[in-house]
């Protein structure tokens, strides 16, 4: 860990990203419940919402939720990766109880949000903002990206 870099606490940043999310995720599902009654269909507002709402989450995910220090160019990669995977679990959700089930897309994805809650958590504080070693090669601090500061 960096000198100047503090350990989170796994409750203390579970309780961060509770309220970042949420608030985020309020945010985001009241545009999606606006576009879904103007006639929008499930996945487009679910992309248009993910997209509006990643930009918010990274900012305060890394300054406030996990503290992190790290390069800010690798975490952000390393959320862009995160958070594609949780654009795939929630358009997967909403395509099969929307698409496949008839299920009303608005409750759909106030459940989906859930899922993928979780699996964000996961993978942001194990692997996009986690504490990084000062002796570590730079390419480790990196999380296996390269570092564009040094192209090869």
């Amino acid at each position: 860990m960096r000198a100047n870099e503090t350990p989170v606490s796994g409750r203390g940043s579970a309780l961060r990203f509770l309220i970042v999310g949420a608030s985020n995720n309020a945010a985001m599902y009241g545009l999606f419940t606006v576009l879904s009654l103007v006639g929008v269909g499930a996945i487009p507002a679910a992309t248009i919402t993910y997209l509006l709402g990643m930009g918010v989450s990274f900012f305060f995910h890394r300054r406030w939720t996990f503290r992190h220090s790290g390069h800010p160019a690798s975490a952000a990669a390393r959320f862009l990766v995160a958070n594609a995977a949780g654009y795939a679990v929630n358009v997967a959700l909403l395509w099969y109880f929307v698409h496949q089930l008839d299920l009303p897309q608005i409750p759909v994805q106030f459940g989906a949000i859930a899922v993928v809650a979780v699996l964000l958590f996961v993978l942001m504080r194990s692997w996009v903002f986690r504490a990084v070693a000062a002796d570590q090669e730079p390419e480790e601090q990196l999380g296996g990206f390269p570092d564009p500061r040094h192209p090869e």
